[in-house]
């Protein structure tokens, strides 16, 4: 691909083909002979796959269409009128920013051997008031892990997580222990229960894909149901009863309900978008209630859900308030704010991979925020130069 014969229209379009994942093998092939041919086309490259990610994880405000968002930014719209402060700004913090890619990269290194030995690293326990052996493993902030169990089954953990299961269950049933977040591709057989046990609850399957997400600083337990058939109990023999998922459903029990009644935590619950939000339709977004403490979500996308354990991390109109316990578990970091508004920024996109210091960069771009570190803590605070562009380009796209 010979650049100077070429137009610069067409350059973009085959590098964001390959971008995006939709070129073909010869155009893959022809757009890295391209990137490598010179440092100005690889700068290039680099450049246009960094906006790229911007439409990828962007705040989006009533009338933002996304599609002309990206059309602005291949002509580099946003870039020469509304990120012109960031060049002052990251000059200033340049040193502070490299020596945190730094520190960054030396967690992720420890996050990513972690997980390669985790499966090897299992802590075998006998209790004796059953003769079973248990494994059980415990995955680090900043790590996942996979295991496939003595039956087949598959289980993916999330950062921050522990599962104890025995070594061979037993013949009538098939119980595994967990705190912290997994996804469960169950084998199917013809007698055995497979039951995952929480704090508060028993989720019981035959054969089944699922997400349990039941951390024990969080005040919610919630079971999002992929495929197959799920039926929920709560411990509490106060509170007993069997609640059945069907697919693309999800259920979450809450421990506690605080000075709150049921029905001021649904009106909340619906406002929120987080379950909620990714919901197909506003007859789908009805929320009932099951029992005192569970609220059944009758249609979701499970994919936002689900796509942590994937190379591909799906965002869909998440808060920053919640974005950032996330963020704090799968980088093993700490954040805080320095403005509560802060917090009610959303964000929606994919995450393919990206260090720390990339997701902290595209934050900063996507929405009037900066970050400093502070003893090893990230700090978000209001960039007022950049508000003042943002509101008004959000202002001229909503009219």
């Amino acid at each position: 691909m010979e650049s100077k014969n070429n137009k610069k229209v067409q350059v973009d379009d085959l590098l964001i083909k390959y971008i995006v994942g939709s070129a073909t093998e010869e155009e893959r092939d022809i757009s890295r002979i391209w990137i490598h041919e010179n440092s100005e086309n690889k700068k290039y490259f680099e450049e246009l796959k960094e906006y790229y990610l911007v439409t990828k994880v962007i705040q989006k405000p009533s009338g933002f269409n996304k599609e002309e968002g990206w059309n602005r930014i291949k002509a580099g719209y946003y870039k020469n009128r509304f990120l012109y402060n960031l060049q002052d700004k990251n000059r200033i913090n340049k040193k502070l920013i490299i020596r945190y890619a730094i520190s960054a990269s030396a967690v992720l290194i420890i996050a990513f051997l972690s997980g390669f030995f985790i499966s090897n690293y299992l802590t075998n326990k006998a209790l004796q008031n059953s003769n079973l052996a248990f494994n059980e493993i415990i995955v680090p902030l900043g790590a996942k892990s996979q295991v496939t169990l003595s039956d087949g089954t598959k289980v993916w953990l999330n950062a921050g997580s522990k599962l104890r299961y025995p070594v061979t269950f037993l013949k009538s049933t098939r119980e595994v222990y967990l705190d912290g977040e997994a996804f469960f591709d169950v084998t199917k057989t013809n007698k055995r229960l497979f039951i995952v046990k929480t704090s508060k609850l028993n989720i019981k399957v035959y054969g089944t894909q699922f997400n349990v997400k039941s951390y024990a600083d969080e005040n919610s337990i919630q079971t999002t149901l992929v495929k197959g058939s799920v039926a929920i109990e709560s411990i509490d023999k106060s509170e007993k009863q069997t609640i059945f998922l069907k697919p693309n459903q999800s259920a979450t029990y809450y421990k506690t309900l605080p000075n709150k009644t049921l029905s001021d935590n649904l009106s909340a619950k619906k406002t929120s978008n987080t379950i909620a939000q990714s919901t197909q339709n506003t007859e789908d977004n009805k929320i009932s209630e099951s029992t005192k403490k569970i609220v059944l979500v009758p249609k979701v996308d499970p994919l936002p859900i689900t796509s942590w354990k994937d190379t591909r991390w799906v965002i869909v109109g998440e808060d920053l308030s919640h974005l950032v316990v996330k963020l704090e578990r799968r980088y093993n970091v700490k954040i805080s704010f320095e403005s509560e508004n802060l917090k009610n920024y959303k964000f929606s996109g994919i995450l393919a991979e990206e260090t720390f210091e990339q997701v902290l960069k595209i934050i900063q771009i996507s929405a009037p925020i900066k970050f400093s570190i502070k003893s090893n803590n990230v700090v978000f605070s209001e960039d007022p130069l950049y508000k003042n562009n943002y509101d008004k380009m959000i202002s001229r796209t909503a009219n």
